[in-house]
């Protein structure tokens, strides 16, 4: 039998800066969208709960 070769798995620099550019704006994205949560909570929460209610129902039943 012959000498068994692996593939090198080589970093290219240009794809792990993109995926790391990409984890900082998920990071972003998930603080606004906690910041807006929270402020729908502050400013009336029955309100913004049955809209999410009805939201629900609407795609649940089309």
């Amino acid at each position: 039998m012959g000498k068994l070769s692996y593939l090198a798995v080589k970093s290219d620099p240009v794809a792990l800066e993109l995926t790391s550019s990409n984890f900082n704006d998920l990071g972003d994205v998930a603080k606004k969208l906690a910041n807006h949560a929270i402020t729908l909570i502050g400013l009336g929460f029955g309100t913004s709960f049955l809209k999410w209610l009805a939201f629900i129902a609407a795609v649940y039943f089309c």
